[in-house]
């Protein structure tokens, strides 16, 4: 009986580790997105700067 609760408990673990990594790659991605969208929405603007001095 103890030994059901036990892989019952690491199964949750690796689930819940499962998720974690899921989260933390989606707002990765998110933020990834996110960059690449200012630099094409603002890059002139940047190389500008740079290209002025």
């Amino acid at each position: 009986m103890m030994k059901k609760k036990q892989i019952d408990r690491k199964s949750g673990q690796v689930m819940l580790e499962y998720l974690v990594t899921l989260a933390v790659s989606v707002a990765l991605f998110g933020m990834c997105a996110l960059l690449l969208y200012a630099f094409r929405a603002f890059g002139s603007r940047v190389l500008s700067l740079i290209a002025a001095y």
